[in-house]
């Protein structure tokens, strides 16, 4: 979620003003038009219709629709707009909420009503290193620190906004990527192999990366509850999918310089997945060449672990708008007409950026292993 440090008012004063709590909600949005380098040049008062999506397991994981009508004002190669929402708090001011920085595709173009007007295609910044490839053999060297191997896969891609957090973690062995290789993907093996996050882009643009943390040892973010204040529509889904969900992991790393194994048996009696539950052993079996050192690798074989057994319970559900949304919330979730009570991880989400309009959820249930 959003960090609410740094307003003027207080997390409750802000969670009860998205609630609902002193009258009816007020939401408007704003368009800042920024330079190729996140610079602003002015607003847009052109932006008709729009959404923002989050889809947390894809490799572009912000994107965005918009409608604009055509001014002449953007530059459509180079442009980026960066969307707020404002919302209107108990004083009678308004406080507003960044929903990220994206890059514009090649728009169609179309007349209606004697105006142009363009439909938009837009995604956060993951897009440029997934469109850079290394058009030669890319070698990092054995003892290159991970982070800094990162940072100038970054820099070669022209990127210098990032918040990589900091690891003494070396290549054990040299590292090659065959020209041809997304920046992206590269980008992302490298950070596996320390047990890091994938790369994401921050509401502000800042490519980010961070030590990897089970949502089951994270503390819920935000709740979601059909009580007097309750944001949520009605219309919940879960669905179940238990089949051939593994309940053995073991991963092989080989490479020149050493040879590793990990294993992982989930033998948990409140899983409903575990071998014990199952009465029987589901084997994932994995060989990687590139992992820092057990650590990471008996790191790497408990989160495929943990994601493997969350796939089994998920719901979909509509909520008000709630621009607090980020990167893999984690949420408790209490919804009584379906029974529904626990902690959940957020792997998808889209706000319309309209007043009054419905926004869509995925989740995940967070169940210890």
């Amino acid at each position: 979620m959003l960090s609410l440090a740094n307003y003027p008012y207080s997390r409750q004063e802000i969670i009860d003003a998205l609630h609902g709590k002193y009258g009816q909600r007020h939401f408007k949005f704003r368009y800042d038009l920024l330079d190729m380098n996140d610079n602003k040049i002015g607003e847009l008062d052109s932006v008709v219709d729009g959404e923002v999506s989050m889809a947390s397991l894809d490799s572009i994981k912000r994107t965005a629709r918009f409608k604009i009508k055509d001014k002449g004002d953007i530059n459509w190669l180079t442009d980026r707009i960066q969307p707020f929402a404002l919302l209107r708090m108990r004083d009678g001011k308004y406080i507003e909420f960044p929903l990220g920085i994206f890059l514009l595709s090649s728009p169609t173009r179309k007349d209606e009503n004697k105006s142009v007007y363009r439909d938009v295609e837009a995604y956060d910044g993951l897009l440029i290193l997934r469109d850079d490839k290394f058009d030669t053999r890319y070698t990092i060297p054995a003892g290159t620190n991970y982070r800094q191997a990162v940072i100038d896969i970054l820099a070669s891609a022209g990127i210098t906004k990032h918040n990589i957090e900091q690891t003494d973690k070396v290549l054990p062995v040299d590292v090659e990527f065959e020209p041809g290789k997304e920046k992206l993907k590269a980008i992302n093996e490298l950070l596996t192999a320390i047990n890091y996050t994938p790369l994401h882009v921050d509401v502000y643009g800042y490519f980010t990366s961070m030590t990897y943390r089970s949502p089951s040892i994270r503390t819920a973010e935000y709740t979601y509850k059909d009580d007097e204040l309750s944001i949520i529509y009605a219309g919940m889904e879960e669905e179940l999918d238990l089949f051939n969900v593994p309940n053995k992991w073991v991963v092989i790393c080989s490479n020149a310089e050493q040879s590793l194994m990990s294993s992982y048996t989930n033998s948990n009696p409140n899983s409903p997945t575990s071998t014990v539950n199952r009465g029987r052993t589901i084997v994932d079996y994995r060989e990687v060449t590139d992992i820092a050192d057990q650590q990471s690798l008996d790191a790497y074989v408990q989160r495929i672990a943990f994601e493997a057994s969350q796939v089994y319970g998920k719901l979909t559900f509509e909520t008000a708008l709630n621009p607090l949304h980020d990167y893999m919330d984690v949420l408790e979730v209490d919804y009584s007409p379906l029974g529904i009570k626990g902690k959940y991880v957020e792997t998808g989400w889209t706000m319309p950026l309209k007043a009054g309009a419905r926004m869509k959820h995925e989740v995940r249930k967070v169940v210890s292993i």
